[in-house]
């Protein structure tokens, strides 16, 4: 049987006093979670760029909200840039003097290689992975201090079963742009593999936080990724594709997807990895989740699924943190 909506927000605890900041939590999946959080009575950061377009939704979404509830407020992030993403973060521990939950939600699909981003990189790289690397590990002492003072933390990366067509994270191939990329409908083809190899990253990066704080000892730390689901009113959509444009990639991605979930159900999983007792109780860490449909595509929960062996490769998650560490000194002048 699907899950009523009080249901679920009833399987959630309460986070009275606690904070969270949900990236692209102003817009789409992320400000479903966002709103998910504050009925719970959390504070919650909506990290966004769009200023002025995200307060109207924001403002928006309280309305819509039962009292009481947390607060929502906005936070500027711009994931697109090394400096951005640490500034973001840097700003963040000048308002608040702890952090009880991040949901790396915001993410980017279906762009063309034709040209990187501003400091070097493939895109969809530097948006879905780098740029949520620096900003969390930036928030990592503010992380611990809470972990420490407060109780346990939850960091959750928003990946996708695209991850399985990734063919491996190419750091050579990253840095190079690709002049003409996205004149062709073919194209499609390696900006899905792109993709999903920007949701290993993800993968990686979460596996291997978890481990790195479990070896220094913040047990009660929980780091987990998942796959949300597949919800028609999301910002992901295609950029510089040719005369076809952005929308005919995205009518693509749908066509190619299984059928649309309901925002509300495909935000669910990461919710409850944020917010219930159960990560907690059942101590899980560095694990993959993923939501269980019905046939009607509504939810009926949601539960850890065994990745593939190229996303359990320890060596290669290694080498990510490295590489990011790596693009992250670099950024430092940009």
């Amino acid at each position: 049987m699907a899950v009523a909506e009080q249901g679920f927000l009833d399987s959630l605890d309460d986070l009275s006093g606690k904070i969270a900041i949900v990236t692209g939590g102003a817009a789409g999946l992320g400000l479903q979670t966002t709103k998910y959080l504050a009925q719970r009575n959390c504070t919650v950061y909506a990290a966004s760029r769009n200023r002025d377009k995200r307060l109207r939704g924001i403002a928006e979404a309280e309305a819509t909200l039962p009292n009481p509830h947390g607060a929502i407020k906005f936070h500027h992030l711009d994931l697109g840039t090394v400096q951005g993403a640490r500034r973001s973060a840097e700003a963040f521990k000048q308002l608040e003097d702890r952090l009880d939950i991040v949901v790396a939600n915001a993410g980017v699909s279906m762009l063309a290689q034709n040209e990187l981003s501003q400091d070097g990189y493939e895109r969809m790289f530097a948006i879905n992975h780098l740029g949520h690397f620096v900003f969390v590990t930036t928030l990592l002492d503010l992380l611990k201090r809470t972990s420490k003072s407060y109780g346990d933390v939850r960091i959750v990366v928003t990946s996708s079963i695209g991850y399985r067509n990734a063919t491996g994270l190419d750091y050579s191939a990253l840095t190079q742009a690709r002049p003409g990329d996205g004149k062709r409908v073919w194209d499609v083809i390696s900006a899905f593999v792109r993709y999903g190899n920007s949701k290993l990253a993800n993968i990686y990066f979460t596996i291997e936080l978890d481990r790195r704080l479990r070896e220094d000892g913040y047990n009660n730390m929980y780091c987990n990724s998942c796959h949300p689901g597949f919800a028609g009113a999301t910002n992901l959509g295609g950029g510089g594709f040719g005369p076809w444009g952005g929308a005919w990639a995205e009518s693509v991605i749908r066509l190619l997807m299984k059928p649309l979930n309901s925002v509300e159900d495909a935000c669910k999983t990461q919710t409850y990895l944020a917010a219930s007792a159960e990560i907690l109780q059942q101590k899980v860490h560095g694990q993959y989740w993923v939501p269980v449909w019905s046939w009607t595509q509504r939810f009926l929960g949601c539960c850890a699924e065994q990745l593939t062996e190229l996303a359990k490769d320890e060596e290669k998650q290694r080498q990510l943190w490295t590489f990011s560490e790596q693009a992250m000194e670099n950024g430092k002048g940009t």
